[in-house]
């Protein structure tokens, strides 16, 4: 899996779907600095974690995820 494109993926759908970094994390428990470093590819992410995010933005984990 490319960091980047997941990065690209997660911050598409949270704009799409209208969400803040802060309220994002709200929405998650997960923290707004990890959210922050997913989106900048600067780690790879627990697969709890990107559940966590998908479906608070309502959203498949396999959305974040695109096959390269």
């Amino acid at each position: 899996m490319s960091n980047r494109s997941l990065a690209e993926s997660l911050k598409y759908q949270r704009k799409i779907k209208g969400f803040s970094q802060e309220e994002l994390s709200n929405k998650t428990n997960v923290t707004v600095r990890t959210i922050q470093r997913i989106e900048k590819a600067e780690v790879n992410p627990h697969l709890n974690t990107l559940k966590l995010l998908a479906a608070a933005l309502d959203i498949e984990v396999s959305e974040l995820l695109p096959i390269d």
